[in-house]
């Protein structure tokens, strides 16, 4: 009789709802590892604006997919997510461990537990030459205007994904959503979060928000943003990062000071938890939970 591999438990939320740490905890109570589904904690060198857990945080736990990738032009797509974090899944089993899938890159989670998947659609380098030349917030309106739940899946921020879903669309003449396609899934899975996920809980994680990227200030993140863009330049990727973009926006003399900028950061960070907790809304089956032994009494 084939042996069943026991659900994967994923931890979820809203950016600085305090995942890390319950992640953390309960990696240390089940002996499991951690796959990251962070869209930005897998560029190398992206510590402080993506709340990077060091070693010491990390706690002698294996955390798989940080520091995977150089943050050059070619963004890390969900598909890019899948294939890595279903390998992961594969080595850790292997092993013998509890598996953690934890992050808020929605798109990212949905992609690997999701029973459907997106047509394979060709990159179409003349459309996208044109759509390049429009603001961020002006693409994903006419992706709204096309298809308003492929939409609603994507952060108007992330020019990459908008301008791939507007090509997929030009492609379909007409919605992406429309046209996914069943597959087969070997994965089930036990999804959790914290409190912060209540919408009542909103004003006091916008405070944490605001706290957290004043403590990232603080810890050298205009710094970091300077030593990264020597390093690499004016990618793509750095510049649809929350927390980096500001800064370019100050370089480009958007603003008058650092301190504007910073504001800037924090505004645009509420305004992508407020995005965040809009997606886990259609996920109905999410158990809220204060601790990690809230977790085992789940799972054991």
């Amino acid at each position: 009789m084939k042996k069943t591999n026991p659900p994967l438990i994923v931890i979820t939320g809203p950016t600085a709802s305090g995942k890390t740490t319950l992640t953390i905890d309960l990696a240390k109570k089940i002996d499991a590892e951690i796959i990251q589904a962070d869209s930005r904690t897998v560029y190398k060198g992206l510590d402080i604006v993506s709340a990077k857990p060091d070693k010491d945080e990390m706690r002698g736990i294996y955390h798989h997919l940080i520091d995977i990738k150089e943050p050059l032009n070619e963004p890390y797509s969900a598909g890019d997510f899948v294939k890595d974090a279903k390998e992961c899944i594969k080595k850790i089993q292997a092993k013998g461990k509890s598996i953690i899938v934890s992050g808020g890159t929605w798109f990212y989670i949905k992609c690997l537990f999701d029973e459907k998947e997106l047509p394979e659609i060709p990159e179409n380098r003349k459309l996208r030459a044109e759509l390049e030349k429009f603001e961020p917030e002006t693409l994903w309106q006419k992706l709204n205007d096309i298809d308003p739940k492929r939409a609603n899946q994507i952060h108007p921020n992330n020019k990459e994904r908008v301008i791939r879903a507007l090509e997929m669309t030009e492609a379909l003449k007409g919605e992406v959503s429309g046209a996914e396609r069943k597959i087969n899934t070997e994965y089930k899975a036990i999804w959790f979060a914290n409190e912060y996920i209540d919408e009542k809980n909103r004003p006091a994680l916008y405070q944490r928000i605001n706290e957290r990227v004043d403590k990232m200030a603080a810890g050298g993140l205009y710094q970091e943003w300077k030593n990264i863009v020597k390093k690499y330049g004016r990618t793509k990727v750095l510049e649809n990062t929350i927390g980096y973009k500001e800064f370019f926006e100050l370089e480009d003399n958007v603003y008058k000071n650092v301190d504007e900028a910073i504001e800037k950061i924090k505004q645009r960070t509420r305004n992508f938890a407020k995005r965040q907790l809009t997606f886990f809304k259609s996920k109905n089956d999410i158990i809220k939970v204060q601790n990690a032994d809230d977790i085992i009494k789940y799972i054991i």
